[in-house]
């Protein structure tokens, strides 16, 4: 009798404990899940600064911008330059190879970059983003340098040659960082036929 009594109290324990137990359905996990969609957002590499001019108007600083994208730079190359309102836009890319003669890992190809320059009057904005890393095989591409392994894996190229090819990366986008600085400070000169006196 003693142990049925015992028996009850325990069933009843149990009983009671899976009555008052929270589901999966409940309300309370949902800013869990919230919260899980924030963490899984990668930050992005972005070389950005709102430089302000003396009281130049929108037109002059976009004639500045078409300029820069339009000159020509042995350092890297600007291809796809667009214009939108008061917002010019171009890809730049420059090549990288390994130094060594016979490289443990052959990432021959070409870092890319996306550069944007907004103007507003009296200032501009440039914006220095989706900076990757396009290999010319394709087999060793390390991809966005956000990435903490390299596209191609880990076996494809280890983690010492991805930190140089990300820390080369980031000194080319400084490189064109310091040339929007130089362009945008330079009044463009037009071109005026023979004609024109």
């Amino acid at each position: 009798m003693i142990e049925n009594k015992k028996l009850g109290i325990v069933m009843l324990l149990f009983a009671s404990s899976f009555s008052f137990a929270q589901t999966a359905s409940d309300k309370p996990s949902e800013p869990a899940k919230q919260e899980d969609e924030f963490a899984k957002k990668k930050v992005e590499t972005k070389l950005t600064e709102v430089v302000p001019t003396d009281s130049l108007g929108v037109g002059d600083l976009m004639k500045r911008a078409i300029a820069w994208t339009k000159s020509e730079t042995d350092k890297y190359k600007k291809t796809d330059a667009t214009t939108t309102g008061s917002k010019v836009e171009c890809t730049a890319s420059f090549p990288v190879k390994p130094k060594e003669l016979n490289p443990e890992v052959d990432f021959s190809g070409k870092i890319t970059m996306k550069v944007v320059i907004e103007c507003k009057n009296s200032k501009y904005r440039y914006t220095v983003s989706e900076i990757k890393h396009i290999s010319k095989t394709g087999n060793t591409s390390g991809g966005s340098i956000d990435n903490v392994v390299a596209e191609c894996g880990s076996m494809g190229m280890n983690d010492q040659v991805w930190k140089k090819l990300k820390g080369q990366a980031l000194v080319g986008a400084g490189l064109v960082v310091a040339d929007i600085k130089i362009g945008m400070g330079l009044i463009p000169e037009e071109n005026k036929g023979e004609d024109d006196w």
